[in-house]
């Protein structure tokens, strides 16, 4: 079914990178004099999002929509990397980078999102296998 709780941590997890392109962080990675790290994180959190989107549609296969949440997990692990990367090179962390780091937490965030959703399925598989036995 998609109204399982993972579906609510992959569709949180969207939101989230959605939101990114809002904040401070993006707007000077757009800013900066190097076109493909802006370039980048589009990319990672194009192919996220919609990993992620595609995994919800995978319900009835639980160990690939586990497999699908992973490789989603890999572009975010890109897109979490390179928002620090960004962060630092601003010139560390301080209260005048606090909106950039906003950003960041949002990315952060929904790589944990995406972690909670692979917990999730293994549960559900979980309780399946457990089923199965008793009957």
């Amino acid at each position: 079914m998609i109204q399982r709780v993972q579906t609510v941590h992959l569709i949180s997890s969207i939101i989230l990178n959605g939101a990114m392109f809002a904040t401070a962080l993006f707007k000077r990675a757009v800013e900066g004099p190097q076109d493909w790290i802006w370039i980048g994180l589009v990319g990672a959190a194009a192919l996220s999002v919609v990993i992620s989107l595609w995994a919800i549609f995978q319900y009835s296969n639980r160990t690939q929509q586990m497999k699908t949440i992973r490789i989603a997990q890999l572009f975010q692990i890109m897109l979490v990397g390179g928002s620090f990367g960004i962060l630092f090179s601003l010139g560390g962390i301080g209260t005048y980078l606090w909106d950039e780091a906003i950003g960041v937490g949002l990315v952060t965030t929904a790589f944990g999102l995406q972690f909670l959703a692979v917990r999730g399925v293994r549960k559900d598989e979980d309780l399946v296998k457990s089923m199965d036995r008793l009957r």
